[in-house]
């Protein structure tokens, strides 16, 4: 987001060059110092926090809390209820090991008004020895109670002597390497430590009414007496988020700019015209109107430069295949990009049924490819023996070279960074551009962070589709649920389970914690779990292993939101869903009912979810439009907040939610259009590139 973890190697360069501003090498001292600066922190667990994404003390700043809990309030012991967390106080009693040799377990026992509360800490010898619980001292204490044999105990609760409790919000942060959320806290803090004041940003200037930068963090972390919700804390947020919006608004312009350039006219009709007839169904209405957009596009002399927003299932790859066979038709090449190999793989395989029988070969290049393999693909790049090419980031690579490459086709290119999205074009001035996404974004928000594209939409679905039954069912429903999934796999349907996080949290809904609980459930179904840090070849393997039938219940995170073609997956579940955009939801729901089978989309809020998130869940019930649900959404949320489980964002961002905060970037675009960072700023504070794989 901010500052360039993801290439440390801009940030040393801008930080060598002589032009480089006193605040500008602040700042890279401030948020890039080395974790291992910390203590706590040795060469072991730095590795373990880099395999995470954190390698310096910024990425540990930005380690925002999952949730905020109301700490300001203690009650007495005797009004305590079982499971319920919550802070109490009590005068030690007495403290005694328990065990192999009295070590195995250290027992506390704390007393107030005659009532007797034992706190259990198992492998803790040390607390025997801790100075602050002799007997007679008032302690204050966090957990969650439990009656057992006549008594209320607590495991390893959180403690503190009673005048050092300072009562207010308490941020709980997701764990991390397998460190609690506890240890990242303590990290945070000690983070914060080496972050001083007069860190600043080109935004301070311009936003006199929002907190500084370090004000907006510490904020964050640690919000005041009043809670998360007051005007300062989403002051922060926004200030945050605006950070990050600016460089890619700025890039956005200059892309703008280049696009306004003339090109080579394609003009080639008759390939495209027996691709039509040899379709198995007729160009619907809607693909008839965009393929007419694209065509004047490619025929105007002019740089086609296209955005093309179709709901799920729409029918877009079609329209591409005809945007791409024009240029072979004119002598040309072309290329689609897609953000995984999972989806550049379906995509080659598609492009290949379609355009084969026209004689057209379709290759597939990717950065797994054996080095041979890739040479050869390469060469026959260079030479246009390959007139068509489908590939991931690896098509960007600097020895790539095409012979003549006319069109770049770039899918769910709201996972590619500005820069990305353009590199393909960016080949010739003759290269033509068609950018295509199956996320719903309301055409206003589109227009404001796409403005540099013409803007295409496509609705409607083809023959066949039926819409996928959706659901809302309480989290306590799941008996009821596993039922239905138990005859769907009877069936020799395959579901999805999605779950909104990677790590294992006390909650259970973690991909490795949730996938154990199904297997025991369901045995016989091949129970897999899958999640962005697997590798290319984990992640190939697991699905094509759901697809083959081995595996029939997939535990995932959202990774399978975009461009998962499975016609045998029926049913979908997702834990936690009010956690999400509609758009979102939207787009996982439409991971099934792929085939003419009825799919269904199960829905179940977090426990903690209020009355207006399950009303706007409940609209997923009767909305199919992808962007009906994105206007919807947008006037629900507005600008929304910064805490989320989604594992990337949108575009390269790390903390905007494009749909979530619609009304925050189209202010921002409406009020400052002319607001430029300087260049070692834009550098500095680009956009980290996104990836889904």
């Amino acid at each position: 987001m901010y500052y360039c973890t993801s290439v440390p190697g801009v940030c040393k360069a801008i930080l060598r060059r002589q032009a480089a501003s006193f605040m500008l090498a602040g700042m890279y001292k401030a948020f890039m110092q080395s974790i291992e600066s910390l203590a706590g922190i040795g060469p072991a667990l730095a590795k373990k926090l880099a395999g995470r994404g954190f390698r310096c003390v910024g990425d540990l700043v930005l380690h925002f809390p999952k949730r905020y809990v109301d700490d300001r309030d203690s009650v007495p012991i005797r009004q305590l209820q079982p499971g319920c967390e919550v802070r109490t106080h009590g005068r030690v009693v007495s403290v005694q090991g328990r065990g192999s040799r009295g070590k195995g377990q250290a027992i506390v026992i704390i007393e107030h008004d005659e009532v007797r509360l034992l706190l259990r800490f198992f492998h803790s010898p040390f607390l025997l020895r801790d100075a602050r619980l002799k007997p007679g001292r008032e302690l204050s204490v966090r957990g969650v109670p439990d009656w057992q044999s006549g008594g209320w105990q607590m495991l390893h609760p959180k403690w503190s002597v009673q005048e050092q409790h300072q009562p207010g919000w308490l941020a709980e942060y997701g764990s991390v390497a397998g460190l609690s959320g506890v240890r990242m806290a303590k990290l945070v803090d000690a983070a914060f430590e080496r972050l001083p004041d007069g860190v600043s940003s080109p935004l301070d200037s311009v936003l006199p009414q929002h907190p500084t930068l370090v004000q907006a963090l510490r904020l964050i972390h640690h919000v005041p007496d009043d809670g998360p919700d007051t005007p300062e804390v989403r002051q922060s947020h926004e200030r945050l988020k605006l950070e990050e919006l600016l460089p890619y608004l700025f890039l956005m312009n200059q892309k703008r700019a280049q696009a306004q350039v003339a090109a080579a006219p394609l003009k080639g009709m008759n390939l495209c015209q027996r691709l039509i007839e040899s379709l198995p169904y007729p160009l619907t209405d809607a693909q008839q109107q965009v393929w007419h957009d694209i065509r004047h596009d490619l025929n105007s002399g002019r740089r086609m430069h296209r955005l093309l927003q179709g709901d799920v299932g729409a029918g877009k790859t079609w329209v591409a295949a005809l945007a791409m066979i024009t240029a072979v038709d004119h002598g040309g090449q072309s290329a689609l990009m897609a953000p995984t190999e999972v989806l550049a793989a379906q995509h080659a395989r598609h492009m290949d049924d379609l355009l084969s029988p026209l004689g057209i070969e379709v290759a597939l290049l990717h950065a797994g490819m054996r080095a041979a393999e890739r040479r050869d693909a390469l060469a026959r790049l260079a030479s246009g023996d390959i007139q068509a090419v489908v590939g991931t980031h690896a098509l960007i690579s600097p020895d790539v070279c095409f012979k003549r490459l006319s069109l770049a086709v770039v899918d769910e290119q709201h996972r590619f960074g500005v820069r990305q999205r353009w590199a393909l074009a960016e080949l010739d001035h003759n290269v033509h551009l068609l950018a295509m996404t199956a996320t719903p974004i309301p055409r206003s928000l589109a227009l404001a962070l796409y403005g540099d594209m013409d803007l295409s939409l496509m609705h409607g679905m083809p023959p066949g589709r039926k819409p996928v039954h959706t659901t809302v069912i309480a989290p306590t429903s799941k008996t009821k649920l596993a039922e239905g999934m138990a005859r769907m796999l009877d069936q020799g349907g395959h579901i999805y389970w999605i779950v909104p996080r990677i790590d294992e949290d006390e909650d259970g809904a973690s991909v490795q914690q949730r996938a154990a609980e199904l297997e025991k459930r369901f045995p016989a179904a091949g129970v897999r779990g899958l999640h962005g840090r697997m590798t290319g070849a984990e992640k190939k393997a697991t699905l094509q292993a759901f697809s083959q039938g081995e595996c029939r219940l997939l535990v995932s995170t959202t990774v399978v939101e975009v461009g998962v073609n499975v016609p045998q997956a029926r049913v979908i579940v997702v834990e936690q869903a009010n956690r999400y955009g509609l758009a979102q939801l939207h787009q996982l729901r439409g991971r099934v009912g792929r085939s003419r089978d009825q799919g269904y989309c199960v829905l179940i809020p977090a426990e903690d979810a209020g009355e207006a998130a399950r009303s706007r869940l409940a609209r997923m019930c009767a909305l199919h439009d992808g962007l009906k649900l994105a206007e919807l959404d947008m006037q629900l949320r507005g600008a929304g907040d910064a805490i989320g489980t989604r594992q990337s964002g949108e575009a390269g961002f790390r903390l905007l939610d494009i749909a979530r905060d619609a009304q925050l970037i189209q202010y921002w675009h409406q009020h400052y259009p002319d607001f430029h960072p300087a260049e070692d700023i834009l550098r500095f504070w680009r956009p980290a590139a996104s990836s889904t794989d």
